[in-house]
């Protein structure tokens, strides 16, 4: 039995062993140590107790062997624990996916032995530049059609028009036609070198013209203030008609635009009598119009752009606008004979008559006006320096009904010869057009409100040292101040010191900055007032001049303190406010047969500096223009005579 128990401790021992080898690398040699310890513990203790039992009681036969159940459990145990983790970890292993990121902590990229050069070369002072070296030049093959050649002679100076020809003689159509174009091409460049040549001439001829010993001492003149005078041809185009405005051009005053009335007869038979006409003069040469403007209604004013003469303007009774072109060809315009003599008529380049009738004038066009920045204190660098084509500019219009219409004068870039679809006031090949910006309608300051009765608009004048502010004569009374761009001008008004309404007729501002401004009534009176207040500084009645109706006053253009007022009886009021303020310093008859319907005088102020002297414009109603010289008394400053306008309007 002993023998047999001992193989069974060895059994178990080995089967212990072979137990430890498979999961004793889970278990650390101090928990094998114990679990060896306390097996052998218990191995002694069933001994002794055995030997115990064997010494009390008789010895029988054991038939059961000793098996290590609590080690069968741990393994048992293990294993289930160490499956567990493993299926876990397959699990996880589903579940959990890894990405692959990569960074590149140091990159050095190959140094080219070029780049190594310019390394060590530097960059102080230098400069790279490349060149074609023609490496990418790739030859190819291609397959191209015989050149077609064809002689041509040419010889110099030329024996015919073209100067060339084909070798052999022939001249075939295509060449004929071509000849035919380029003779007219040449032709229309001939005529634009002709015409600006001539231009050019001209103007340099008026600059070495001596004024003292011009034509005018051929005509003495009866008037105090003019030392001579030119008339304006009285063509027979003209025949019976008058000038009933007149404008000098601002930067040419020898450029001089009117404006003339129908004829006191018209003929069924001739055409001409019908129309309205419009000349352009240089009064250097006075014995025919630059150019004959024509139009289909009667004009009323005129004017021309503001830097340069190349357009001009007029106002119609029926109140549209017109512009011409004075840049275009004759050739673009039609040619009359009229008494033997042919006349080029050049009609408007565009006329408003042809936009819609919401952006026309309803009433007659009273005054008409260019909007620009042309001041004192720029007019020398004005007429010095090229400012351009001369169109950025605006246009203001004013009709009798108190209606402002402000233009904007677009020059289109490409011209239709056929003209245009959309735009019906504007001609064939025509440059020039008008575009409506905004409309002011007049209305009554509350103070002169009149309940039912319309405001009508005589007269409209810009400020020459601001355009932004306009001042308009009205039929009641008083003189409306407003802003182009601004909330509102002060004063807003200027009255007469009447309380009977009647008309303002003209308005002339100082031509020499100061902030003042003439204004001559329907009833005989002139008044002179300060911008800056609302009552007239001065009033001249109708006692003075012994009648009630006053053609205009106009404030001279080369002293500061004289202007002249002319009456419906031919009689120039000349004031000089050096000399005194309450009477005329000379009266002067202009006409002792007809009466004088207009009166102008030259924009230039300085123009005596420049050899020209100021001019005066008299149209009288037998159709007669004279042009008259202003006397040396009357065109010369005083000593602080432009200091002393100031002082004087300050007094009141």
């Amino acid at each position: 039995m002993n023998d047999l128990l001992s193989a069974l401790d060895k059994e178990n021992e080995r089967l212990l062993q072979e137990s430890r080898a498979t999961s004793g690398r889970q278990r650390s040699r101090y928990e094998d140590k114990r679990e060896d310890d306390r097996y052998d513990r218990e191995r002694n203790q069933r001994n002794n107790d055995r030997e115990d039992s064997d010494d009390d009681q008789p010895k029988v036969s054991r038939s059961k062997t000793l098996i290590n159940f609590m080690g069968a459990k741990k393994r048992a145990m293990v294993s289930h624990a160490g499956a567990v983790i493993g299926k876990r970890a397959q699990d996880l292993l589903q579940m959990i996916e890894l990405d692959t990121a990569e960074y590149d902590l140091f990159d050095m990229p190959p140094v080219k032995e070029y780049d190594l050069y310019i390394r060590s070369f530097g960059r102080s002072d230098t400069t790279q530049a490349y060149v074609q070296t023609n490496d990418d030049d790739i030859d190819r093959e291609v397959q191209t059609d015989e050149i077609d050649v064809r002689q041509k002679w040419t010889q110099h100076p030329a024996e015919d028009y073209n100067g060339c020809g084909r070798g052999d003689g022939v001249k075939d159509i295509e060449e004929e036609e071509q000849s035919y174009v380029n003779k007219q091409l040449d032709l229309s460049r001939l005529s634009k070198f002709v015409q600006k040549a001539g231009q050019v001439i001209s103007i340099l001829l008026d600059e070495e013209k001596d004024m003292t010993k011009s034509d005018t001492s051929e005509n003495k003149s009866n008037v105090g203030v003019s030392e001579g005078y030119t008339q304006l041809a009285r063509l027979p185009i003209l025949k019976g008609r008058c000038v009933l405005y007149s404008q000098f051009a601002p930067s040419q005053p020898n450029m001089l635009i009117t404006a003339y009335s129908k004829p006191a007869q018209e003929d069924d038979g001739n055409s001409i009598t019908k129309k309205g006409i419009v000349c352009v003069w240089n009064t250097d040469d006075p014995s025919y119009p630059q150019r004959i403007l024509a139009c289909e209604s009667q004009p009323t004013c005129c004017c021309f752009s503001p830097n340069k003469t190349s357009l001009a303007f007029a106002g119609m009774v029926d109140g549209s606008i017109c512009v011409w072109d004075l840049r275009e060809q004759s050739s673009m315009h039609r040619s009359i004979s009229y008494d033997n003599r042919e006349h080029v008529l050049r009609y408007p380049t565009f006329n408003t008559a042809g936009v819609m009738d919401t952006d026309n004038h309803h009433s007659p066009v009273t005054t008409l006006n260019p909007v620009s920045s042309y001041s004192l204190h720029t007019a020398d660098s004005a007429r010095s320096e090229d400012t351009g084509t001369g169109l950025s500019f605006q246009l203001i219009s004013c009709e009798e009904q108190g209606v402002l219409n402000f233009w904007v004068v677009a020059e289109i870039a490409s011209p239709d010869m056929a003209g245009s679809e959309t735009d019906l006031g504007l001609s064939p090949g025509g440059k020039i057009k008008l575009i409506k910006s905004s409309a002011i309608t007049l209305q009554h300051p509350p103070r002169y409100k009149r309940v039912g009765v319309s405001l009508r608009a005589t007269e409209v004048q810009l400020s020459p040292t601001d355009p932004n502010h306009y001042y308009i004569g009205t039929d009641s009374g008083y003189i409306l101040h407003g802003l182009r761009f601004g909330s509102r001008a002060f004063p807003s008004s200027y009255s007469t010191g009447s309380d009977a309404p009647m008309d303002i007729t003209t308005l002339d501002f100082s031509p020499f900055g100061h902030p003042c401004f003439l204004a001559s009534c329907n009833d005989g009176s002139v008044h002179l007032y300060n911008i800056k207040t609302e009552t007239p500084v001065m009033t001249w009645s109708s006692k003075i001049w012994d009648t009630q109706t006053l053609r205009c006053v106009r404030w001279s253009r080369s002293r500061p303190c004289v202007f002249y007022v002319l009456d419906d009886n031919a009689r120039l009021f000349t004031f000089d406010i050096l000399e005194g303020d309450s009477m005329p310093a000379k009266i002067d008859t202009l006409s002792s047969q007809d009466r004088v319907v207009h009166l102008q005088f030259t924009s230039d102020t300085k123009g005596s500096t420049q050899g020209r002297f100021p001019q005066m414009l008299v149209s009288h109603e037998s159709g007669e223009t004279e042009i008259h010289t202003v006397a040396k008394q009357y065109r010369e400053q005083q000593t602080l005579e432009s200091d002393f306008l100031p002082s004087y309007l300050n007094r009141f």
